[in-house]
């Protein structure tokens, strides 16, 4: 805890006296406006924890916890072998079961889970390494992780606060104060999860992009935007990389092409764009873009109910989430033995695509050691398919990542924190409609901020059939609907604070 409070501190002082060496100095926002409001996001570190470690059992069984334990057994390879942990670091290392670079990751928990997917990169791996890099210097504090987490979503916001202020003159404290404080996106980026580092991508790449777009750049900001969007393959590409798209149309288009062919032109070319993409997914991995997410959608529906995964040199095995169907050796109490008669499914080593399946064990002698335990998530939702047609689906992607749950069906503290986030997100559509129909400003900055928000949830709903994942993986994208809510409310009429330039 003492590291974390001197480096807290030590951020604080630095964000207030010199706005973080000149990063954070704008002619709107105040310095002490900034360092409040990261004071007021590092809250989310203490109530994560402490929900996680009162109502949830501990940070340790979640991914927050895993990717922490991951990056200390990444970051202490560099102790045995620095030349093996450099390979790890930028990817060359040797993932073939028992080889020695296997060998040194093999006590990791989130760096293989996922391994089976075929369509997309396992992005785990992009948060592991980075918090390797924190973990020299976070003397071995979940609380510095999550500090660092914190701190990057706070760049990762200011980037798109500068990238977008122009269009909310006398509203640019509320812009940074929506996207700060947004429930999901304050709690998540509260600890060493993907969120806080894919806002730092998000706001970083298209704050470059409309640079690269709109003003004269040098080579290195060139340099830089391409290392994002390389990141962005790797790291939550399905936001990322539509967020880069939609933009980079909306950037260019928006002050070359006339008020009412704007949206027309938008429409067809990220129509295209999608259209192409999918034909591109067929041709290369011979499947369409629904299909992986529904691929993705059975994964984690299969995920989500629990088990207990074993593996060996020869196969990886999930059986249900019952200790009785395991016997630990007496010796060696890590190692497990199935007992008699327990079903089972598993892969084996070099053939991950092929899930078999074992209705009644005969062997009681193979040893395995154990991967993980996972407790089925009462958060699961009915998985969505086609069969019922297109229009159900739709509609229930859209009642499930944007209603659901809404106080009267909640049934945890995450819960009722999502089912105010969606009482919010409603509110907003409907100031984003009656500010459509009075047609008093041009729509074209707010309908581009919804396709990607509904792009985002549209696909999210289809593959995550579980609604705390949905708070979670929706919040990136949601605070562009905030934003285009806010780009319709007339401050000075409701008599709210406005800043006067």
């Amino acid at each position: 805890m003492i590291p974390f409070l001197i480096y807290f501190i030590v951020l604080i002082a630095l964000i207030y006296k010199n706005g973080f060496f000149g990063f954070f100095n704008d002619s709107v926002i105040s310095r002490k406006h900034m360092s409040v409001l990261f004071f007021i996001k590092c809250l989310a570190i203490p109530a994560f924890y402490l929900v996680y470690e009162k109502v949830y059992g501990g940070v340790a069984n979640f991914d927050s916890g895993k990717f922490f334990n991951d990056a200390s057994v990444i970051s202490d390879i560099a102790k045995k072998d620095v030349f093996t942990y450099f390979k790890i670091l930028f990817g060359f290392q040797n993932d073939t079961p028992g080889s020695y670079d296997f060998l040194l990751v093999r006590n990791t928990l989130n760096w293989d889970n996922g391994e089976i997917k075929d369509f997309l990169y396992n992005d785990n791996r992009v948060l592991i390494r980075i918090h390797s890099l924190v973990h020299f210097i976070s003397f071995n504090s979940f609380f510095v992780h999550a500090l660092f987490s914190c701190f990057i979503s706070t760049v990762g916001i200011f980037y798109l606060y500068k990238t977008f202020k122009g269009y909310f003159i006398g509203k640019e404290i509320w812009m940074m104060i929506l996207m700060c404080l947004f429930p999901a996106l304050w709690f998540y980026t509260g600890a060493p999860l993907k969120e806080g580092l894919s806002l730092f991508v998000l706001g970083a790449s298209l704050f470059l992009l409309k640079k690269l777009i709109s003003e004269s750049v040098t080579f290195e900001h060139l340099f830089i935007f391409l290392v994002l969007v390389w990141i962005s393959l790797l790291l939550k590409p399905y936001l990322l990389l539509l967020a880069i798209l939609c933009f980079s149309i909306f950037f260019s288009i928006e002050e070359r092409s006339s008020k009412n062919f704007k949206l027309t032109l938008f429409t067809l070319i990220l129509g295209g764009f999608i259209i192409s993409l999918n034909l591109l997914a067929v041709f290369v991995k011979h499947k369409s873009l629904p299909n992986a997410a529904l691929q993705h959608q059975r994964i984690f529906a299969g995920v989500a109910k629990g088990g207990i995964f074993l593996y060996n040199d020869e196969q990886f095995i999930r059986l249900p989430y019952d200790t009785t169907l395991i016997q630990g050796l007496k010796k060696t109490p890590t190692i497990f033995t199935i007992r008699s008669q327990a079903n089972y499914m598993y892969w084996k080593t070099g053939a991950s695509h092929d899930t078999l399946y074992c209705d009644s064990n005969a062997d009681t002698l193979t040893r395995y050691q154990l991967a993980f335990k996972i407790a089925p998530n009462h958060s699961n939702l009915e998985p969505l398919i086609y069969s019922k047609g297109i229009f159900s689906l739709v509609v229930n992607c859209y009642y499930y990542t944007l209603a659901y749950p809404l106080f009267f069906n909640a049934k945890n503290v995450l819960q009722y924190l999502a089912s105010l986030e969606n009482l919010v997100i409603l509110v907003a559509f409907l100031i984003i409609l009656i500010g459509m129909i009075q047609r008093k400003k041009d729509n074209f900055l707010p309908i581009v901020f919804l396709s990607f928000a509904l792009s985002i949830c549209l696909l999210i709903g289809i593959a995550t059939p579980n609604s705390g994942a949905i708070f979670r993986y929706r919040s990136p994208a949601m605070i562009f609907v905030l934003m285009a809510a806010l780009y319709y409310i007339d401050l000075d009429k409701l008599k709210i604070f406005r800043h006067n330039p």
